[in-house]
């Protein structure tokens, strides 16, 4: 499963790169994290609680940093796994481009489970797998800017989704509203 993304930051590249290698940022914005360690310069060990629908596990998780083209890019390497309720892989390519005079963070990841996880139905993991990511990447960029902004065009497609959904729903509640009447008239 595919999940990409852009946010904007007004800081420089060199301070967005030193944020993405430190363990104390990293474990304030991954989701769930309960602890993360740095085990060497481009390995991190620690424990994620995570629920997927009905399955809640505690995962020991190894991140390793690969491809490294400092303050440019690099990719995230992840495995996790959880006993009986499974397992999770995954990578994530992130890359840092000068843009109106900050950075433009960019990123594409892929994301595997296993086990039970695997279990509970592709498009409700790919769902939490895709805000998963996001309040990662959100977050991340908030930490490092509090004005950062999400730019690709999954963020206009959800924000343009909004109007249009409450517009359905309005319009089925009419709907139901004027079947009923007629049913009781």
């Amino acid at each position: 499963m595919q999940i990409k993304g852009e946010y904007q930051i007004s800081s420089d590249r060199a301070a967005v790169w030193s944020a993405l290698n430190d363990a104390e940022v990293l474990m304030r914005c991954i989701p769930g994290c309960e602890s993360l360690q740095q085990a060497s310069e481009t390995e991190f060990t620690g424990i994620v609680a995570a629920a997927i629908g009905p399955v809640k596990a505690r995962f020991n998780t190894r991140i390793t940093l690969k491809d490294l083209n400092p303050p440019e890019s690099y990719t995230l390497v992840g495995d996790s796994k959880a006993g009986v309720a499974g397992f999770g892989r995954g990578s994530a390519s992130v890359r840092l481009t000068p843009s109106d005079g900050g950075t433009l963070l960019s990123y594409e990841a892929d994301f595997k489970v296993g086990g039970k996880l695997a279990q509970v139905g592709s498009r409700l993991v790919l769902g939490v797998t895709r805000k998963v990511a996001d309040e990662f990447f959100s977050s991340f960029s908030t930490v490092v800017d509090p004005a950062a902004v999400r730019v690709d065009e999954q963020a206009a497609a959800n924000d343009a989704s909004g109007p249009r959904r409450i517009g359905v729903i309005l319009g089925v509640a009419i709907a139901l509203l004027l079947i009923g009447w007629i049913l009781l008239r």
